[in-house]
Parts: structure tokens; C-alpha cells; sequence
């Protein structure tokens, strides 16, 4: 029995000696505290319904459906079923993700390789900055994806194969709790990632800023003709960063799932094809748009057009999640496109958990 796991029956012992229950006992003082964070959910609704929908420059993206207000739902469902024993499984997966030596080391990499990525601009004279931006975002976005989907699929198997899961599932623990903290442990480490290798980019971005407009006075000032102030592009950045983590939500969930099912290599490769698949959602949607309206009949056939579209509604809509192509034509990232890809997310999430705990709760142990 690995240390974090004989820690985590402890703690778990230590909550609710005796036999094991298969109720859920929450205490009072957490219910409460859940009520406060459902409450600002439903604020934070309650703002997007009325005037957080709208863009500050009339976009494409203002409009308004039942299915944004879906995640809000979702939201509020996995905080209520949050408890103290699965905050508890959260905690440990989260310090047992932390004591994996390749995850310091994938981290200590992309932290330094971020702090240098200023000297890189030389490499694209004329649109340095773009250059910056682009590469910044682009490399965070891949060395998270990469440790969403190694940590997703590491998670529940090595319980399964030690036999800790016994240990763990005899206490007063539900399956439910379970994948709960595991997951929630995962988004938890996979935040504290994100955040950690982001600083380091917006401190780089900020210094090369500085230096290359002459001071903090010329970084700052916006006129026609001339690059946005430094206090947009770094907004911008940080909405940009933060819609990759609606992105390893889904990797998350996703590869947990898979863990599951198939084997760790094969949970891998099909997480990297999901992956891809999402990022060209776009393109499944026009070449079924397409194919609906006759465009290319010659070509695709009744059952290849419904695979394509087959295709187009299974993957996640990964695509929304990045907006680079925005950064660099310094357009605005309005809150109302940060929660449609987030609540689609929350919303994608959710369902691949459900069948996560479906085929969990189906396992003998």
C-alpha cells in the first residue's frame, strides 16, 4: 500500500470510525458553505442572462441558449455532491500527483523554457511581439494537455492493481466519492500547473514589454494605428490561459474514463485522437453542413455523411478553447465566449463521468 493511500485511510477512519455506510453524512457547516458557492453560481447566471451574454462590440457570439445555462446547472450538481470524504480523496491525489518525478520535472521544464522564451522573438524580426504571444500560449497549452492526459490515465488503475482500493472502498466511502476527489484532486494539480507555468509567461510578456517599448509608460499607452497597452494584452493572455483549462477539464474526465476501459498506452493514443478530432471540430461542421445540402453528393455517401456528422457530435468542441488566432489580431476575449466553451465543457465533462461512474460502479472489488 502506496503512503498516500495508507494516509488517506487514516484520514478517512479518522472521519467516521465503525462499519462501513453507504450513506452520504455531510455536516452541517459544509452544506452551508456548498449553499454560498451555489449561490454565486447562480449570480454569476443570473449576470450572464442579463447583460454578461452581450460582447462590448457586437460579435457573432451574442446570442443566447437554454444549453449555456446547462452548465451553470452542472456546476451547482458537482459542488452539492462534493463532500468532506471526497475533498479529502482530492487532497491526497493532489499530493500524490505532486510527488511524481516526472511531472516535477516536465514542470521545472516548461517553467524555464517559459522564462526564456523572450530570447525566441529574435527568430520572427518585425512580430516579435505576435511571436511571443503565440509561442507563450501555444507551448503552455501543449504541456498541460500532456500532463492532463498522463495524470488522467494514471489515476484510478494503480488502486486497482494494488488492491488499495479495497482498503479504500471499505471505509465509509461511496464509488461516487471516490471518482469525485479523484477527479477534483486532478483538476486541482492540473490548475496549480496551469497557474504556476501562466505567471511565469505574463511575467516574461511583461518584462519584454517594457524593454521593448521603452518603459513602462510606452507599454502602456494605446492609440490608432499602434499595439494595444499592456494592460489589454494582458488580460487578453490571462482570459486566453484560463479557457485552456475548460480544455483539460475535458482531457481529464476523458482520460479517466478510458483508464477504465482499456489499457494506459491505449487510453493514451485515443485521448491524443480526441484531442485533434476536437481541435478540428470546425472542419467536421462544414463538411457535414455540406454534405446535408448536396454540395458534395458526388463524393461522400448517405453513411459516410452521417459518420461525419456522427463524429462532429461525439468530440468535444476543443476548438473554442483556443483563441491564439484572436490574440494575435488583438481582438477582445468577452466573457460571454469564455462561458459557452466553459459551460460546454463543464457540460461534456459531467457526461463522461456519468459513464465513468457507471462502468465504476459496475467493477467487483
Amino acid at each position: 500500500m502506496s503512503a498516500t493511500s495508507a494516509a488517506l485511510g487514516r484520514n478517512l477512519s479518522s472521519n467516521a470510525p465503525g462499519a462501513r455506510d453507504e450513506r452520504i453524512v455531510v455536516p452541517a457547516k459544509w452544506r452551508i458553505g456548498q449553499g454560498i458557492v451555489i449561490a454565486l453560481i447562480a449570480l454569476l447566471a443570473l449576470y450572464y442572462a442579463t447583460v454578461g451574454w452581450k460582447s462590448s462590440v457586437p460579435d457573432a457570439t451574442d446570442s443566447r441558449s437554454v444549453f449555456d445555462y446547462v452548465g451553470f446547472v452542472v456546476l451547482a450538481a458537482l459542488t452539492w455532491l462534493t463532500t468532506p470524504t471526497a475533498g479529502v480523496i482530492a487532497m491526497a491525489t493532489f499530493q500524490e500527483a505532486l510527488r511524481r518525478r516526472w511531472m516535477t520535472v516536465l514542470l521545472g521544464f516548461g517553467l524555464i523554457l517559459v522564462a526564456l522564451s523572450v530570447f525566441f522573438t529574435s527568430l520572427s524580426p518585425g512580430t516579435e511581439e505576435q511571436f511571443l504571444r503565440d509561442f507563450g500560449t501555444g507551448f503552455i497549452i501543449i504541456m498541460t494537455t500532456l500532463m492532463a492526459i498522463f495524470l488522467g490515465v494514471s489515476l484510478v488503475p494503480p488502486d486497482i492493481e494494488r488492491r488499495t482500493i479495497f482498503t479504500i472502498l471499505s471505509k465509509p466511502v461511496t464509488r461516487i466519492e471516490f471518482l469525485i476527489g479523484k477527479y477534483l484532486g486532478l483538476c486541482l494539480t492540473l490548475l496549480v500547473n496551469l497557474v504556476l507555468l501562466s505567471a511565469m509567461f505574463l511575467l516574461a510578456y511583461t518584462i519584454f514589454e517594457i524593454r521593448h517599448k521603452s518603459g513602462l509608460a510606452g507599454a502602456m499607452k494605446s492609440f490608432p494605428g499602434a499595439d494595444q497597452s499592456l494592460t489589454f494584452n494582458l488580460l487578453n493572455l490571462l482570459k486566453a490561459l484560463s479557457l485552456q483549462y475548460g480544455q483539460l477539464i475535458i482531457l481529464a474526465s476523458l482520460a479517466m474514463l478510458l483508464s477504465l476501459i482499456v489499457s494506459n498506452m491505449t487510453a493514451v493514443v485515443f485521448c491524443f485522437v480526441v484531442y485533434f478530432g476536437g481541435q478540428m471540430s470546425s472542419y467536421w461542421e462544414h463538411l457535414g453542413d455540406h454534405a446535408g445540402r448536396g454540395a458534395n453528393k458526388a463524393d461522400m455517401s448517405p453513411a459516410v455523411t452521417n459518420l461525419v456528422k456522427a463524429v462532429y457530435f461525439i468530440l468535444p468542441r476543443l476548438d473554442r478553447f483556443d483563441v491564439r488566432t484572436r490574440l494575435v489580431q488583438q481582438l477582445p476575449v468577452e466573457f460571454n465566449y469564455m462561458w459557452k466553451s466553459f459551460g460546454s465543457g463543464i457540460v461534456y465533462s459531467a457526461v463522461l463521468l456519468v459513464v465513468c461512474y457507471l462502468i465504476f460502479s459496475d467493477r467487483e472489488f
